[in-house]
């Protein structure tokens, strides 16, 4: 692929990115963790609910009562952790969602009535606390991870996955089609899960955990490769922050395969994602990290998304509609400038808004004008629609 120089005005911001943005992000990113963990242990506990319900129940019976009642203490201490975190409008209405899924526990409905209500809840919590559930990085390859599982996890979940004890075994397909890669990371969090003791995760770095999370997906991951095409449909799917945050017992069946199949192997994904759909994903990491107070994260990724997925596509954009790149020019700039100079934050998230709009924009000027392409589009606004739900529901509740 040739590479373009960018224009004056981007490369004069790159610059000026270089020697700024460490210290100021030294001086701005505030202290988070606990309630982040506080938070991610939650979504976790959740997550799991959804996972182990139907081997709880069955039709209106108890199948096995140990882990029904493991179901009901999940959604109890889930609850006890929300009421630990800062109030914020919708904590309320996410508390009576958590109570309606303890009575459905209670009165034994439907597994997937449970699984629906239970990872809904998740995702909310997940949102409301702007908990950061993806890398801004590209994901590493499950190469990285092969030797600490052979040392770390091998002995309890088997070579390939495949441990004697059910609920010790990765390989299930139906079972981690329910769980994101975010989930699997999660597990490995000991601040955030008690699933092992300190000596299996208490040392690994965020990558290492990421790289688990990836070679444990590819246990349970088809062994064909989705068509290439499939990733003109479903953009969204081959890249961040979806590959991370989706689940794929949620999608269609033709996305459920692709998606278990591609977040396995996110270095042979890398070629199938669009520089803008990139561009798109960074900015809504961007946005979340800004939402939840972590300006240096959120700077960032809005840099790393002008590096790694805009400038890419601009000099293609820029023969095809010289007026929008100049305008997404400027916008990078304004924003950036906006975050450095700690504007307001509702004026900072319009900024965010307008700039996501017109990636997502650009990304469908240079869409090939094929049938599969105008409907994979229709994926790409998923993160759209996230952000400008997000930013809806704010609004609302103010």
């Amino acid at each position: 692929m040739t590479r373009h120089c960018p224009s004056p005005t981007v490369a004069l911001l790159l610059s000026l990115w270089i020697w700024v943005a460490p210290v100021w992000a030294q001086q701005q990113l505030p202290d988070r963790k606990s309630e982040q963990d506080n938070a991610a242990k939650a979504v976790s506990l959740l997550s799991f609910v959804a996972v182990d319900y139907p081997e709880a129940v069955e039709g209106d019976v108890i199948r096995d009562r140990k882990l029904y009642r493991q179901q009901q203490n999940n959604v109890d201490v889930a609850g006890a952790l929300l009421q630990q975190l800062p109030d914020k409008p919708g904590r309320a209405q996410l508390q009576d969602s958590l109570r309606e899924l303890t009575q459905l526990i209670a009165d034994r409905a439907a597994p997937d009535l449970v699984r629906r209500r239970a990872n809904t809840a998740a995702d909310r919590l997940a949102a409301l606390y702007q908990l950061p559930r993806s890398p801004a990085e590209s994901l590493p390859s499950s190469d990285e991870a092969r030797v600490l599982y052979r040392d770390r996890c091998s002995q309890c979940h088997g070579v390939q996955g495949d441990a004697a004890q059910p609920e010790r075994r990765l390989d299930d397909p139906v079972r981690m089609a329910n769980l994101s890669l975010y989930d699997f990371y999660n597990v490995l969090e000991p601040t955030r899960n008690d699933a092992h003791d300190a000596a299996i995760d208490s040392d690994l770095s965020s990558r290492q955990r990421w790289a688990l999370a990836v070679m444990v997906a590819g246990f349970s991951a088809p062994e064909i490769a989705p068509a290439p095409r499939l990733a003109e449909k479903y953009p969204a799917l081959v890249g961040l922050p979806g590959m991370a945050i989706l689940r794929p017992a949620e999608l269609p069946e033709e996305a459920r395969n692709s998606l278990m199949w591609w977040r396995a192997h996110p270095v042979e994904t890398r070629h199938l994602q669009h520089p803008l759909a990139r561009a798109a994903g960074l900015l809504y990491l961007a946005q979340t990290a800004y939402r939840g107070g972590d300006i240096a994260s959120a700077y960032h990724q809005l840099m790393l998304g002008l590096r790694d997925g805009y400038l890419e596509s601009r000099p293609q954009l820029a023969e095809r509609n010289p007026a929008l790149a100049a305008q997404l020019d400027e916008q990078w700039r304004d924003l950036r400038g906006a975050i450095l100079d700690q504007a307001p934050t509702n004026e900072v998230i319009e900024k965010f808004q307008r700039l996501l709009s017109n990636v997502v924009r650009a990304r469908e000027q240079l869409q090939p004008s094929s049938g599969s392409g105008i409907y994979g589009w229709g994926a790409l606004l998923f993160i759209a629609a996230l952000c400008l739900g997000a930013l809806l529901w704010y609004r609302l509740r103010r």
